[in-house]
């Protein structure tokens, strides 16, 4: 009877082991999925910050040509009322 309870608890530790091994095995896996998350976001937040700065660029510049085209029916230097030449001291 002894060794009945022996080869049950034999068994029972076996297959106790194998599953902590198949947890630690998916808790590996977890962290390597967690790891590759934190790498796909940082580089998608990079991917994000240079778009932003090609779009606020391309934005700025087409806001700058867009206000020298405006400007530029009375020509360098003179005003759009009065067509007078703009001055810079007082």
């Amino acid at each position: 009877m002894i060794s009945t309870y022996g080869g049950v608890l034999s068994a029972i530790e076996k297959a106790l082991q194998e599953l902590v091994e198949e947890y630690q095995g998916v808790g590996k896996s977890l962290r390597d999925l967690v790891e590759g998350q934190k790498r796909n976001t940082a580089q998608l937040e990079k991917i994000g910050a240079t778009m932003e700065r090609r779009w606020g660029s391309e934005e700025e510049s087409g806001k700058e040509s867009g206000d020298d085209t405006e400007g530029s029916e009375d020509g360098p230097g003179e005003s759009q009322e009065g067509g007078t030449p703009l001055s810079t001291s007082c």
